[in-house]
């Protein structure tokens, strides 16, 4: 990333780092974890909870290390309601999801908590079949910048509406073994209070899933992330979030109605952005 442009509007290294965090955590919607795009009966409903505490000390531009030491620490919670409904002969699962967080930074000694920017929308299904254990979807979603200091570093929320589209592909070679993929695209409104223009964001998932019974699974994910180039006055200020990210996931069922999810994130071969590492927990309810 290019600072130049960017420090005559903010005067700390944080907040580059802390747009290019709102990029890899929410933009694409709320990532997706393997499994995500397998259908579920019409009338399901899900109540999800989630967990994850972040880490970003390592900040790249145009492949080199610019900061290093950073001490960003995000302790990030999630409340997502799904319900699956068929309409016109056609699955779909509207939903809403609210993001809270407490954010460190120990380079500024500052700290921020509140809630973050709402998102609202869904996935229809116009191809699954679940003794193939194959499903198709397409998605669309939009958050709203309704967060707590909105404008103002904090990591989980915007200074502008997001608009996503998404389209995930899983794939069941065997009861044991499947394959997924999602690819996702953001667009952004014109330009924040600070006259800020944002280019569009891409998104790549791949996952292997390995199911040792149809309650517990693992999963191995390649994300590859790029775009959501900034500019200001039209010159660059933050360039184009370019990284790879290794995602090993665990989910087991602890009930009948009851599954527990584990994560562990690690970002590697960054250009530009910051390099992450962390893990997630998610819980999710089915009734």
């Amino acid at each position: 990333m290019i600072f130049h442009n960017l420090m005559k509007l903010k005067t700390v290294v944080l907040a580059p780092v802390l747009l290019c965090m709102h990029s890899s955590l929410f933009a694409a919607g709320v990532n997706s974890d393997p499994g995500d795009y397998k259908a579920l009966p019409a009338g399901t409903n899900l109540a999800v909870a989630y967990y994850q505490h972040l880490k970003a000390d390592n900040v790249y531009a145009n492949d080199k290390k610019v900061v290093n030491d950073l001490g960003l620490t995000l302790d990030i919670g999630m409340l997502r309601y799904v319900k699956f409904i068929e309409l016109g002969g056609l699955l779909m699962n509207p939903q809403v999801v609210l993001p809270l967080a407490k954010q460190r930074n120990s380079l500024e000694g500052s700290e921020n908590s509140g809630i973050g920017d709402i998102l609202v929308g869904g996935v229809a299904w116009p191809y699954h079949d679940d003794q193939l254990g194959r499903y198709f979807a397409l998605g669309g979603f939009v958050s709203f910048p309704t967060g707590s200091h909105e404008g103002d570093n904090f990591a989980i929320s915007s200074d502008r509406f997001q608009y996503n589209l998404q389209t995930g592909y899983q794939h069941a070679l065997n009861s044991n073994i499947s394959f997924e993929g999602i690819a996702q695209v953001e667009f952004y409104s014109d330009k924040d209070k600070n006259g800020m223009e944002k280019e569009t964001f891409y998104q790549t998932d791949l996952s292997a899933i390995y199911n040792f019974n149809k309650e517990t699974s693992f999963a191995i994910t390649w994300r590859r992330t790029d775009g959501g180039k900034e500019f200001l006055n039209h010159q660059t200020a933050l360039e184009s979030e370019q990284k790879n990210i290794l995602l090993l996931t665990g989910t087991t069922n602890i009930a009948q109605n009851t599954q527990f999810l584990l994560q562990w994130r690690q970002d590697f071969d960054v250009k530009d952005g910051s390099e992450i590492s962390g893990i997630q927990t998610r819980l999710v309810y089915a009734f």
